[in-house]
């Protein structure tokens, strides 16, 4: 059997460097090949697992979600999946902190090794994928904008110095929404899509426990008011979830599609992904497999 791993020598406070031969003699106690991709630009790691994944048995992708969605974009495009894993490194790490897989790499090393694995729904937006969020609207571009010695020099801290700057800016997105037979038209400050319980860091409550392999995912929709207002509203949310109702909708779909009077930016798992007017979301079902943390198996799988 063979085995590639994928690092981003950028992610987090770029440590992982240190630990490569680590992980690399660890796999190779169970698979024959052990071959690695050093990131080199953005996304360099979707075209190499384009070009040479088919190949391979397990793709480790070492990194934070970033990371992991350049892989995810990668793997949708090829036939022959390896089975994915993942040892995050980056900053926030929504998706490790979901899988349980800390920033523990012996720890996770032994996860990948014991090889419990589950099919993972994959959503689709435009022509990207993601793992795990997009969103529109106010702060929804801290995580892209904060630079990278930031991030390195204070954390997670680093996202709340940038959002921050961005407090006293009005935003009006005028949006038409077509979900489940409904066609919502408003003046909207932040639109997001969340397959899972986690998000920027925090871990918003949901009334429906969300899994990762449902076809379904979560469509919150965050409409614009006075400024402090919708800003409060946004807050209130991610401390409390779907509980807050005020000024906000929850709607649970696997498709759905957004159109604007401008283009806006949409964030896809942290990161940039387009300007355009008009997208489609879905939900593909179970479109690869990953190895988790055997803890969160009832929790985050059907």
């Amino acid at each position: 059997m063979k085995a590639l791993i994928c690092y981003n020598p950028f992610s987090g406070r770029q440590k992982f460097e240190k630990h490569l031969y680590y992980v690399q003699k660890r796999l190779k106690e169970k698979y024959e090949v052990v071959d690695i991709f050093r990131s080199l630009y953005e996304k360099s790691i979707t075209k190499y697992i384009e070009s040479f994944a088919e190949q391979y048995d397990l793709l480790v992708v070492v990194g934070g979600d970033g990371s992991l969605n350049e892989a995810i974009n990668g793997l949708m495009h090829i036939e022959k999946r390896p089975t994915l894993a993942y040892i995050p490194m980056g900053t926030v790490n929504d998706v490790g902190h979901m899988l349980k897989l800390k920033k523990n790499i012996k720890g996770v090393v032994k996860i990948i090794l014991a090889g419990h694995t589950a099919k993972m729904d994959v959503c689709k937006i435009a022509d990207k994928y993601f793992a795990y969020g997009c969103g529109i609207g106010k702060f929804t571009n801290v995580s892209y904008d904060v630079p990278a010695k930031l991030k390195k020099r204070f954390g997670r801290m680093a996202y709340f110095i940038e959002a921050a700057k961005h407090l006293q800016l009005t935003e009006k997105m005028n949006l038409t929404i077509k979900v489940n037979d409904l066609v919502l038209r408003d003046d909207f400050y932040v639109v997001l899509a969340l397959n899972g319980r986690r998000v920027a860091g925090f871990r918003p409550h949901r009334s429906i426990k969300p899994k990762l392999n449902d076809g379904v995912i979560d469509l919150t929709l965050i409409s614009k008011a006075k400024l402090r207002l919708s800003i409060y509203n946004l807050i209130f949310f991610f401390l409390f979830g779907d509980r807050y109702k005020v000024g906000i909708k929850n709607i649970r779909f696997n498709s759905c599609e957004i159109i604007s009077d401008e283009e806006v930016a949409y964030n896809v798992d942290g990161e940039y992904a387009f300007s355009k007017k008009s997208v489609k979301i879905e939900v593909e079902k179970q479109a690869i497999g990953i190895i988790i943390n055997k803890k969160v198996a009832k929790k985050y799988f059907n």
